[in-house]
């Protein structure tokens, strides 16, 4: 039944794309480029609306056939609508930083008070100490961070959506066959229509309904995982998501030392040094996705194998520095 629910997800969210890519003016949903953008000409956005319609059907479908999802997963997806309902909002009438973070804190927090925080760190042992109350907030945090983070991310053909669709994989394959696999399946099946459209060169974006759809269910489905395997599956997508997280933690850090506005358009990314705007990002994306890959892989192998973890960390930290390196040497050749 998972695999017909697949199916579902994956030609209705196609089904979605298409209208959406098609009637994108006269909804509103034009992205003009800015000086973040990655694209030099006006495009539909909007197309992770495909996504979210895509889920709902293979939920539908599946629950239809006696798929139980219960109230822990269905608790992340409501939540999740939330957060793309904003995003959505954004996406037809911009909207301040100030409403989106609300609604993301908001969803963030109705997960926590159901489902609950960190029981401990996140992290290979010895680190991997209890927390106390204190995992109630950094799960907030992570939640939040994560959502964002992905949206700071998606600004080239392809990227996030293939990086949604490795993550959405490893966490179904890390927790099959639990309810919150079934979701990550469907996640990552209507992801892939949406990439069908979204690859470069790209016919529609994600916009903020996608990527705050995609981002904070990402985050948010490991505490719809049992609770014994909560944090390694935590480990799981921040090793896979490291590229996702690393890069904005580190621009934001240096934008902050340099005094320069935090909310303001740039592309000082390092993905986006090693993505030529005015050529296909095929090949720049491609590149990104496979180190993605391989980390999704050193996740998986820490979930699998926890005395390993450190090992799998460390690559992380290794790919994240490498790219950093690389952007720094192209921005540093642009500049000559």
């Amino acid at each position: 039944m998972i695999a017909l629910g697949a199916l579902a997800a994956f030609g209705v969210a196609l089904a979605v794309v298409l209208v959406i890519e098609r009637r994108a003016s006269a909804i509103g949903l034009i992205d003009v480029p800015n000086n973040r953008s990655s694209h030099v000409a006006p495009r539909p956005r909007g197309g992770g609306l495909g996504v979210v319609f895509g889920m709902a059907a293979g939920i539908g479908l599946t629950v239809g056939s006696g798929v139980t999802y219960g109230p822990i997963v269905m608790t992340v997806l409501a939540a999740g609508l939330v957060v793309a309902s904003a995003g959505l909002w954004d996406d037809v009438s911009p909207l301040s930083a100030t409403p989106k973070l609300v609604a993301q804190a908001l969803a963030a927090g109705g997960v926590v008070w159901m489902l609950g925080g960190f029981a401990r760190v996140p992290l290979p042992a010895p680190l991997d100490v209890s927390l106390g109350w204190i995992g109630v907030p950094l799960a907030l945090i992570w939640i939040v961070g994560v959502t964002n983070f992905f949206n700071f991310m998606d600004g080239a053909d392809g990227l996030a959506g293939g990086q949604a669709c490795l993550t959405f994989a490893a966490i179904a394959w890390a927790v099959w066959p639990e309810p919150v696999a079934a979701a990550a399946v469907l996640g990552a099946s209507a992801t892939a229509a949406f990439l069908v459209r979204n690859w470069a060169p790209a016919r529609i974006f994600f916009g903020d309904v996608g990527s705050g759809w995609a981002g904070f269910l990402l985050a948010a489905l490991p505490f719809a995982a049992p609770v014994e395997r909560r944090e390694r599956l935590v480990l799981l997508v921040a090793t896979s998501l490291a590229l996702f997280l690393v890069d904005p933690v580190l621009t934001l850090a240096r934008r902050l030392a340099s005094g320069r506005r935090l909310a303001a358009a740039h592309r000082e990314h390092a993905y986006q040094q090693l993505i030529d705007p005015a050529r296909s990002h095929a090949g720049g994306v491609t590149r990104l996705l496979l180190a993605a890959a391989t980390l999704t892989i050193a996740g998986g192998i820490a979930f699998v194998w926890p005395s390993l973890a450190w090992w799998s960390v460390a690559w992380a930290a290794a790919v994240s520095g490498a790219e950093w390196v690389i952007a720094d040497a192209r921005r540093s050749h642009q500049r000559r």
